[in-house]
């Protein structure tokens, strides 16, 4: 898949508790608070995948600058 430099990365849905939760061990406390540790886990990935993806951009951009249109004015 190839994203366009302004398109952040695809991200899943988080808001599937009631699955993640279901069929794990523990009590239902535990359960709940290994799904908010991994949450919290996840946003964390996700605003540095973010930045990671911002700084390629800039990066890809200095590598590769836009050629400046051609004056007219001298032809």
């Amino acid at each position: 898949m190839c994203l366009k430099s302004s398109e952040p990365p695809p991200f899943p849905d988080t808001h599937q508790e009631e699955k993640i939760t279901e069929g794990t061990e523990g009590d239902g406390d535990e359960k709940l608070e290994a799904f908010r540790s991994i949450m919290r886990e996840n946003e964390a990935l996700k605003k540095k995948a973010l930045l990671l993806h911002q700084e390629n951009n800039s990066l890809f951009a200095l590598l590769h600058p836009k050629p400046s249109p051609v004056s007219t004015s001298f032809l």
